[in-house]
């Protein structure tokens, strides 16, 4: 540590080219002395001049892209060096605002910070303020910058998110450490977060904001002379169309529709068994379904292979939600972890009915009296019936996609692995899948 840069018990004194005391952080009078002294630029090489010295201390100044509009394009390759009267304003107004600078105050830890956004037709701004312990709101920053190539052809809710991501980007060491809320005129984060679908833009936006604690709080609820010289410095367009609602507001919400249902059931006879299954579209259309089951299996073997042949069809139909119902309390609670299996012909039935399960992302699982599963037990009571005919009822193609040689090839290599002594029921239950 050089002794000769260090400053103890002192009211004030220079730090990076800045003066901190103990009511906040100020200009140097120096830099600004410089810029007040300064001439009209007459070449490009001092319009530069001026614009580094204003980068500088850029952090003071509210809006500053849009107070250097005027002769912003200057700087553009190719761009004759007039300097109008719209320049002279502009450079006047600066150097007005300079003979009173704003004094930043340093953050406080446990107070929420108060992060104001606008957009204006070519540039955008941002405060991040945070109230006293006086609750006097103190300003902390400042930002803007001017918008550039497509930004230009934003809406203005898409401009004011673009505000937001703008200020959330800068400030982050800020925002991360606090929770803050955010005062705008329309609320961006209801526009990002609230679409049914994201493009990639708003999904970019949308994974910026995740990481951050922000609160929106509309702009005509706060009083304060920090909102009110922050709304004097960005006035909004004429063309604007100021509305509490958002454009195209009716495109955020999404009607939700029920999930499907499936019911299982199955009927074991001497002669034969059968499967029955019933989907329930969202719309409450019915697709019954039935199977031969064409090996002597018990009731138990008889549901497990129900619900296989039922979730090979969800899976193959595509359904990422899907409730369950079946009238076999000891199949339903063995698949949802309640009840152990602890029958072993019954292990390779449960694991693939698990792998199936696994595939659909949003499933339940619940139990039904047979009473109310009589549409898919009758279906597996006629189709053991006439199983013992060696009738065949018609099998839909989808089920002909399940591949029955792919469930035999898994059940066996299940029962070789798991030293079981399920070569039988492995047998059996993969010759009866077709």
């Amino acid at each position: 540590m050089n002794p000769l840069k260090c400053a103890f018990g002192v009211l004030s004194g220079k730090f990076l080219g800045f003066v901190v005391r103990h009511r906040g952080i100020e200009i140097d009078q120096t830099k600004i002395d410089v810029i007040q002294q300064m001439p009209e630029p007459k070449t490009l090489s001092e319009l530069k001049s001026l614009q580094g010295h204003l980068a500088y201390i850029r952090r003071f100044i509210s809006n500053l892209a849009g107070r250097c509009q005027p002769f912003s394009h200057l700087m553009k390759k190719d761009t004759p060096f007039e300097w109008d009267e719209s320049c002279r304003r502009a450079f006047q107004n600066i150097k007005d605002y300079l003979m009173k600078p704003p004094v930043l105050m340093a953050p406080t830890s446990g107070k929420p910070l108060l992060l104001y956004i606008a957009a204006q037709e070519k540039s955008l701004g941002a405060l991040l303020a945070q109230n006293d312990d006086q609750g006097k709101e103190r300003p902390l920053y400042y930002l803007s910058r001017t918008m550039v190539g497509a930004e230009l052809n934003y809406s203005p809710i898409e401009k004011t998110c673009l505000a937001l991501i703008f200020a959330i980007q800068k400030l982050r060491h800020y925002l991360l450490a606090h929770s803050t809320n955010l005062i705008s005129r329309a609320d961006p984060l209801k526009f990002i977060m609230s679409r049914p679908m994201l493009s990639g833009r708003l999904a970019k936006w949308a994974l910026l904001l995740s990481e951050f604690e922000i609160n929106f709080i509309p702009q005509k609820a706060i009083k304060g002379q920090g909102i009110a010289n922050f709304l004097a410095d960005h006035p909004i367009p004429a063309e604007w169309e100021v509305s509490e609602s958002l454009h195209d507001e009716e495109v955020f919400y999404i009607e939700v529709l029920p999930p499907w249902r499936m019911y299982f059931y199955s009927a074991a006879r001497k002669n034969g068994a059968g499967a029955g299954i019933l989907f329930m579209s969202p719309n409450d259309d019915l697709m019954p379904y039935s199977f031969i089951l064409s090996h002597y299996c018990t009731n138990n073997e008889a549901e497990y292979q129900a619900i296989i042949h039922g979730l090979g069809m969800a899976v193959e139909m595509g359904l990422s939600q899907l409730e369950i119902f079946g009238d076999s309390a000891l199949v339903i609670k063995q698949l949802i972890g309640e009840f152990e299996v602890r029958k072993e012909e019954l292990v390779p039935y449960q694991k693939e009915a698990q792998r199936l399960l696994e595939k659909i992302p949003n499933v339940t699982l619940g139990h039904v009296l047979r009473a109310s599963n009589s549409q898919a037990d009758g279906l597996a009571g006629i189709v053991a019936s006439l199983a013992q005919f060696d009738a065949r009822p018609k099998r839909i193609p989808i089920i002909a996609k399940m591949g029955g040689a792919d469930l035999r090839k898994i059940l066996r290599g299940r029962r070789s692995q798991s030293g079981f002594g399920l070569c039988n029921r492995g047998r059996r239950l993969a010759s009866t899948i077709s």
